[in-house]
């Protein structure tokens, strides 16, 4: 059996995220550590499991489902494949199927998908197949990779989401806010509501588990997760009577900045007046003013490690699944 990431992790002592920052974003990291991990990776041999999609003889496609083109989450995710591609120097196209947020059309997709040869492998993007697709691609031996959601008999790159909303909800308690109010998406009706359910049970159970008392006016969800939904949010709160002290944002970086806008507009300051905190660290969460405190999702890891676990799968058989823990990245807004 190839060598695997998991096994490259083992030698090393340190976690797969770290093996995997080490190829794709090695500035990241002490040179001491990243010169560690492209030791151990030559040691086991891990290049090898992937000499397959090396020689250039043979064209090969990893397809990657997701809802659209305009999601700066999954543009973090999609840098991660990208750049475990090149690493690894693999010559094999992404090509990437948007299913606009359509059941449908991703089970027809991905039924599609499984008769093509030339697609190594299919990652999806925050999206559950049925049980069917995932049992029909395990039976023909076609690499089926899952991030952000889990069916049973798949594999998964999984995001600790009830993780990041109790690191998140147990910092800004700790700084003193008391009516800390959640903007979630939708946790019904579409394939999306997987994350933003676990997001809201990750609020819940961590709101009450510091001693708070959980207030339903204090939970709004939106429909999608983009800076005009965080001024919806805004509006929302701002029409309950009394402002909450800090605003969690598990819609993203993008709808806090959104969020953080429109409070200013209003004529509130940010954090004085009012705490906001985002969710994913996106590129654009260090460069607003303040400084967006908020959860990092490390979305460039997770789109690598579907990668690798994808192509690793096509050689060994499903693997395990990738479990990426969230940090807290604290900055200005709260």
């Amino acid at each position: 059996m190839a060598v695997s990431i998991h096994d490259v992790a083992r030698e090393a002592s340190l976690s797969c995220e770290t093996i995997l920052e080490g190829l794709i974003s090695p500035s990241s990291l002490e040179p001491e550590v990243v010169r560690f991990v492209m030791e151990t990776i030559r040691k086991t041999g891990y290049l090898d499991t992937f000499a397959q999609w090396k020689t250039g003889k043979q064209s090969t496609a990893i397809a990657v489902l997701t809802f659209g083109f305009d999601s700066a989450s999954d543009a973090e995710a999609f840098k991660g494949v990208d750049r475990v591609l090149s690493a690894l120097g693999l010559d094999a196209t992404t090509v990437v199927f948007p299913t606009r947020h359509s059941p449908a059309l991703r089970e027809d997709l991905l039924s599609t998908l499984l008769r093509f040869n030339m697609v190594s492998a299919v990652i999806t993007m925050n999206l559950s197949p049925s049980r069917e697709i995932v049992e029909t691609y395990a039976h023909v031996g076609k690499p089926l990779v899952l991030m952000q959601t889990s069916v049973p008999g798949g594999q998964s790159v999984l995001l600790e989401n009830q993780k990041g909303m109790s690191i998140a909800v147990n910092y800004l308690y700790q700084r003193g806010y008391r009516r800390i109010a959640l903007l979630n998406g939708p946790t019904s009706g579409r394939d999306k509501a997987a994350v933003p359910a676990e997001r809201l049970l990750g609020y819940v159970n961590a709101v009450r588990r510091v001693g708070l008392e959980l207030d339903e006016s204090l939970v709004f969800e939106t429909a999608d997760f983009d800076t005009e939904d965080g001024i919806a949010g805004f509006r929302h709160f701002a029409s309950i009577g009394r402002l909450p002290d800090a605003i969690l944002c598990a819609t993203g970086d993008m709808s806090a900045i959104g969020l953080i806008n429109a409070a200013r507009e209003a004529g509130l300051r940010v954090p004085e007046d009012i705490a906001v905190m985002g969710y994913d660290d996106l590129p654009v969460a260090r460069l607003v003013q303040p400084g967006l405190t908020t959860i990092r999702q490390r979305l460039m890891i997770a789109g690598a490690g579907a990668l690798v676990l994808a192509l690793e799968s096509a050689v060994n058989g499903k693997g395990k699944d990738l479990v990426i823990m969230p940090e807290l990245v604290t900055r200005g807004s709260a």
